[in-house]
């Protein structure tokens, strides 16, 4: 160093131990990072908080920590300097601190001489540098409630996909933020609406709330008519699928043609080997109807699963039950059969007491005659004599009656006993016909909703209207098709869902064309225009000073999509849980600490009454929403408790632990259900699959894994190029979706093959 730096260096040095030192500039800032981070509200090792100079005053287990104008007194200032065997902080602490420098030491010794004195934190304004283009993981995965479309957060931008037709949909962004961006810091939470028109996002201090838009076709984009296919082609087409053509039109790129067939059926064909790739059937209320029957099934199988395992715990209850009530009955037996000779011993102990009365009051009355009072010394012996055999016979009458009294107590409480196990196996009988009874309803709903699926699935293979005229769109990833009833439908050409329709009342239009946006137009005697891409528009920004301390790592919307809870807290310090109004964006519940850490994640139960979270406290806990009291309290992670899900009928709750395990919990006995261990690395989210017992999770240990809520595993998608933070799945479970530190938001069927892999364009 040149000397004018070090002479430069000493002066400033100089002169700010010479001024009075403010706490919070000056000496808080290396006290939070290594004392403090083990010395606070939450952890307050040896019962010493050193938030603020009082606390630090009030001591702990050794007194007080600071001495005002005695630094050399003070224990804070001895610990950092290691005096007295004490070490502060201590070596490889799992905090990170690290000791004081000399520098340091000398401001705090400097405060303390000087009073040691309190001041008032500055509230500053962070201010956010712009991300790395490198840094981009993925944090957070949404769903539709249908399965339609998925949000993942990158970095501060949130991106949207349809998976329907497995394409980039729309960019979300804030026109307050830069870059297209939606947040200034990180996304760490996403949450559709139940009815998918809101998205609600959470960063750093904020919470924004997006509206679904419907789109409308782009004026000025290009829109063209397929060209329909040749006529060899066509006749090579229908003789190697057996099918009679209407209609048809070629993609763009020529690679593929689209048929309108004679059987009602849209199908589309590999041109150079004229083999079928997909039928496209059905609209999408069929489909929607479908999805509904599926869940209906689905949610049956569970009914009937939770139903057959109560009689069957309850089958167990009275096999006990039927072992307890053959020993009272025993019990009854036996002590009826003993009862009347001990009673029949009681008469001649009664007897006996009698006569020894009467013993002893003729030998009284004896020593009464005797002149003066004073009887020899034999009638003495003889008194003593006739009062012993008394209590003798006054103890044998007492054990005799006792006897008596033990056995009819027996009796009693074997009849007693014999009633209420009785009345217990009643009770369960009632509860296993209210089961069984609940099985045949089940098992009605869902034989009536295989039906209906089976009906309508047939339904899709019969001829109804036939297409008379079929397009592309221009990226051939829709297929559109007019009907001779007058219904303009489209399909998803890469997963054949209807995604779209319109209805009318014209036979035989026989144009339609396609823009670049997607939509199509079909003209002749009416114009009917379908296809739109989806625009999500900033709604709300919740963000009032103070309302969050740091970030907001969960939203989650309740069941009927009226409220909007939020979790976050202050690391290490405070867990909080605010509920807002979405129609209005106030606050409607405040739960400050609710849990000592950071809370980073939220479920609602299915009938929407309770709210689960789970913190870095590693505590899950689930609170009545309109008290807002604690109705249970999970232990059992050993780390932070970093996923909660509630199982679609409420009965189960699914807690993802930073320790590698999952846990399942009983609701209707608030105890646990089962660890399901596997993982090598942190759960770092989960979800039920639709009405199912079946559990979607992600992982550190670069898997997507599913498991039952009893621990079965079901399938392990291995072998994934990076830390995997958050895992969705469809509702029927033929798509999981995930994404992670590479920023790859990848999506397999349901048999875990993977279709396409999103990055961040």
């Amino acid at each position: 160093m040149k000397p004018h730096a070090l002479l430069a260096l000493l002066c400033s040095s100089t002169a700010a131990l010479a001024a009075d030192l403010d706490y919070y500039k000056d000496v808080y800032p290396f006290l939070k990072t290594n004392c403090i981070s083990c010395h606070n509200k939450t952890t307050t090792k040896a019962d010493l908080n050193m938030e603020t100079p009082e606390l630090m005053i009030k001591g702990g287990e050794a007194g007080t920590a600071l001495v005002p104008g005695k630094s050399a007194e003070s224990l804070v200032v001895q610990a950092s300097l290691h005096q007295h065997d004490m070490e502060m902080p201590p070596g490889n602490n799992k905090s990170g601190a690290v000791n004081l420098t000399s520098a340091e030491i000398a401001i705090l010794k400097q405060w303390i001489d000087q009073g040691a004195k309190a001041s008032v934190q500055q509230e500053r304004a962070v201010v956010l540098q712009a991300f790395a283009a490198s840094v981009d993981p993925i944090y957070t995965v949404a769903m539709t409630k249908d399965g339609r479309y998925v949000a993942c957060g990158r970095s501060n931008h949130i991106f949207v996909y349809d998976l329907a037709t497995r394409q980039f949909v729309a960019q979300i962004s804030d026109p307050a933020e830069k870059n297209g961006a939606a947040h200034r810091a990180l996304v760490q939470s996403l949450s559709f609406s139940p009815d998918g028109t809101k998205l609600a996002s959470g960063s750093f201090r904020e919470v924004k709330i997006w509206k679904l838009e419907a789109g409308k076709p782009t004026a000025s984009a290009t829109k063209t008519v397929s060209a329909p296919a040749s006529a060899d082609l066509i006749k090579k087409i229908a003789t190697a699928g057996k099918v009679v053509v209407l209609s048809s039109a070629m993609s763009a790129d020529g690679k593929q043609v689209v048929t309108g067939c004679a059987d009602g059926s849209v199908r589309v064909w590999d041109a150079a080997t004229a083999k079928q790739i997909i039928e496209l059937r059905g609209s999408v209320a069929v489909t929607k109807k479908m999805a509904e029957l599926d869940w209906t099934i689905a949610a049956q199988t569970l009914e009937q699963a939770f139903q057959k395992s109560e009689i069957a715990r309850i089958e167990a209850q009275d096999k006990a039950l039927d072992v307890l009530l053959g020993k009272a009955k025993e019990a009854i037996v036996t002590m009826k059969k003993v009862l009347p000779e001990k009673q029949k011993a009681v008469p001649p102990t009664t007897e006996a007491k009698t006569t020894a009365q009467k013993a002893v009051d003729e030998v009284a009355t004896k020593i009464k005659a005797v002149p003066g009072g004073k009887p020899d010394a034999a009638l003495d012996r003889d008194l003593k004599t006739a009062q012993d055999k008394l209590i003798t016979a006054k103890m044998t009458e007492v054990s005799a009656l006792a006897a008596v009294s033990a056995a009819e107590s027996n009796v009693k409480d074997a009849e007693d006993d014999l009633k209420r196990i009785s009345d217990s196996k009643a009770k369960n009988a009632k509860a296993v016909a209210a089961a069984n009874a609940a099985i045949a309803t089940a098992k009605t709903t869902q034989d009536k909703s295989t039906a209906d699926l089976a009906a309508l699935k047939l339904a899709l293979t019969k001829t109804t209207a036939k297409p008379i005229a079929v397009s592309f769109s221009a990226d051939a990833q829709r297929v559109a098709s007019m009907f001779e009833d007058g219904t303009l439908r489209v399909w998803a050409a890469a997963s054949g869902t209807p995604i779209e329709e319109s209805g009318g009342n014209v036979a035989a239009t026989t144009t339609i064309t396609s823009a670049l946006d997607g939509s199509f137009v079909a003209t002749k005697a009416l114009t009917q225009t379908v296809g739109s891409t989806p625009r999500w528009t900033l709604e709300r920004k919740i963000d009032q000073k103070g309302l969050f301390a740091d970030r907001v790592n969960a939203v989650r919307f309740s069941p009927d999509g009226k409220t909007l809870a939020t979790g976050s807290g202050e690391l290490s310090r405070s867990g909080d849980i605010i509920i807002f109004d979405i129609a209005t964006g106030k606050a409607t519940q405040t739960w400050k600490e609710k849990h000592t850490d950071t809370v980073l994640c939220l479920d609602f139960s299915p009938d929407g009454k309770r709210l689960a979270s789970g913190a870095a406290d590693k505590i899950a806990r689930v609170t009545d929403i309109a008290s807002g009291k604690q109705t249970n309290l999970f232990e059992g992670h050993t780390h932070h408790v970093m996923g909660v899900a509630f199982r679609s009928d409420g009965r189960v709750l699914a807690t993802a632990g930073a320790e590698g395990t999952v846990s399942t919990w009983d609701m209707i006995i608030g105890e646990r259900k089962k660890k399901i261990e596997g993982w090598t690395k942190e759960v770092t989210s989960l979800q039920f699959i639709g009405a199912t017992n079946q559990i979607v999770t992600s992982a550190g240990d670069n898997r997507v894994r599913i498991v039952t809520d009893d621990g079965a595993e079901i399938r392990s998608i291995a072998n994934l190029p990076d830390y995997m933070q958050a895992a969705v799945s469809v509702p029927n479970g033929s798509a999981i979706i995930a994404g992670g530190e590479d920023s790859l938001l990848r999506v397999w069927d349901g048999a875990g093959k993977e279709l396409v892999a999103f990055g961040a364009k």
